[in-house]
């Protein structure tokens, strides 16, 4: 009991924010594996420590490989020499002038300043946004957490951990590689897919509706208008930024996509709307499934028109009925296409 308490006071004492299984094997020296599940089980209950990451010893039962020293919230026991002893890169004088946030801040702190004595030289290498919080603190998440990011900025890492963000994957299918040339963005999953099936079975090239188009790009919906997703997308794997054109479904949401992206360098693909608007002539519209008002400045989309197209589609809208992109269906769609190799 004696060498567990010694063990305890050794824990909390540690100027480290973390402790290996092996080290707490070495402080608490249990005479079986049972024992040591016992113990450090016992440890982690009791709000001394916290299991870090997914990495186990191997063994049955398992025991996590690495912990957090867990230490009492407002504990302000040698706060200031803590402090004192961060060095000047951490705002030391910040922290002296207001205690209570370096208590709160004070284990993710204690985990950046390790790893940038100890493994500072990580940060000439650049990883991932969640690669470079798995590094740092165990966790892969740790850097959306609101306090972790609060610490960053009062210290002045905010911009220095030298990590890249992933960006939002998006299906796409480009014929020729990093040398495509014309990228379609399509709203709906059917027509990527019914499109994607064209230009594998034609192996070449390929003229849509008159365009050429080697790439396609789903845009799941709005999830396309997400702040600097195109921008993020053209920028890796391309020899050079292909053109874009964008083509959804005929109505207020589909429109507001296009809208909301217009800003980015991108083309209307308008000979497809006006195959939908020759296809809907021919059979009964239905009404949209959900109330739907027009975008702000839609005025820019029916800009993109002819004026007599521009007022087909107006009528069409406000008499609140649409036509999805579903209408070019398969056999449409092989109609439309031309190979060119």
């Amino acid at each position: 009991m004696e060498q567990l308490s010694d063990a305890i006071v050794e824990i909390r004492q540690r100027k480290s924010a973390t402790i290996t299984l092996n080290e707490l094997a070495g402080l608490c020296v249990a005479h079986d594996y049972s024992a040591l599940v016992s113990i450090v089980s016992g440890f982690v209950d009791g709000g001394l420590l916290r299991p870090m990451g997914s990495e186990t010893n191997g063994m049955f039962p398992p025991l996590c490989s690495r912990y957090r020293i867990l230490r009492a919230k407002g504990d302000m026991s040698g706060a200031k020499d803590e402090i004192l002893r961060l060095g000047p890169e951490f705002n030391p004088s910040g922290y002296l002038s207001n205690v209570p946030l370096y208590i709160k801040h004070r284990e993710l702190l204690r985990g950046l300043v390790e790893y940038v004595r100890y493994r500072g030289t990580e940060l000439t290498e650049t990883m991932s946004r969640n690669e470079r919080a798995y590094a740092i603190w165990g966790n892969e998440k740790q850097l959306d957490d609101s306090v972790c990011k609060s610490m960053l900025r009062f210290t002045g890492w905010e911009c220095r951990l030298n990590y890249y963000n992933t960006p939002e994957p998006f299906m796409d299918y480009l014929c020729n590689g990093a040398e495509t040339e014309a990228v379609l963005i399509l709203e709906n999953k059917d027509i990527w897919f019914s499109l994607r099936k064209l230009l594998m079975e034609s192996g070449g090239d390929c003229l849509l509706y008159g365009r050429k188009v080697d790439g396609l790009l789903y845009g799941e919906g709005k999830k396309i208008t997400r702040n600097g997703a195109l921008e993020e997308y053209s920028n890796e794997g391309f020899s050079k930024s292909p053109s874009f054109y964008y083509w959804g479904d005929l109505d207020y949401e589909g429109i507001g996509i296009f809208l909301a992206i217009s800003a980015f360098p991108l083309q209307l693909f308008t000979p497809a709307y006006a195959a939908m608007l020759e296809y809907g002539r021919a059979q009964t519209l239905t009404q949209c499934r959900a109330s739907q008002l027009p975008p702000p400045q839609i005025g820019r989309f029916y800009e993109q028109f002819d004026d007599a197209s521009a007022a087909e589609i107006r009528t069409l809208l406000e008499s609140g009925k649409y036509i999805p992109q579903e209408i070019c269906n398969y056999p449409r769609l092989r109609e439309a296409l031309d190979v060119t190799r």
